[in-house]
């Protein structure tokens, strides 16, 4: 009896063990990147509301996806808020922040001033936009853009957050389609 405790108890710490010392395969631990303003991917709207002294509530809410409450897929968020009349860089315009389950993912910001603006984060980020992108490690892209109206920004995006939106997209948005849960 008392050797069965004892292997039981080996079995258990070793258990133990491998669960702390083993990651499932792709699994990583999430780094957050520089984006703009002193904000960084993965922080929450919460953060971010502090950051930039937002109020809550202060902002419009361009798209706020999720799913119902009935779905029996892992959760997803898409929330898209806009602030008017921000400074970013000393400049002034409209900022556009994307958020993945939380997590601040995208920023882009619209100048009434590209070239000033551009001007401006090159030197605060000490990064060139030369053929209008530049990367900051460890997985910040930022561009300048136009979008689907015409109107210049500058945007950042988290490309390892922007990769793992994609494979919750790429694994679930059949079961969307097709209606499977």
């Amino acid at each position: 009896m008392k050797n069965e405790k004892l292997l039981l108890c080996a079995a258990m710490t070793l258990v133990m063990f491998l669960s702390v010392a083993c990651r499932r395969s792709g699994e990583e631990k999430f780094k957050a990147s520089e984006l703009m303003a002193g904000l960084y991917s993965g922080q929450s709207l919460q953060t971010v509301e502090r950051k930039l002294d937002m109020m809550a509530g202060s902002f419009d809410i361009l798209e706020d996806r999720r799913p119902l409450p009935s779905d029996t897929r892992p959760p997803y968020r898409l929330l898209v808020i806009s602030k008017k009349n921000s400074r970013v860089a000393g400049q002034t315009g409209e900022l556009v922040l994307t958020f993945f389950d939380d997590r601040l993912m995208t920023t882009q910001f619209f100048p009434g001033d590209i070239a000033a603006a551009r001007a401006a984060v090159e030197s605060g980020q000490e990064l060139k936009l030369a053929g209008g992108e530049a990367h900051i490690k460890p997985s910040t892209r930022v561009w300048v853009g136009k979008d689907e109206s015409g109107r210049s920004y500058i945007g950042w995006i988290d490309k390892a957050l922007q990769a793992e939106q994609d494979a919750w997209l790429k694994r679930y948005e059949s079961d969307v389609n097709t209606g499977a849960k």
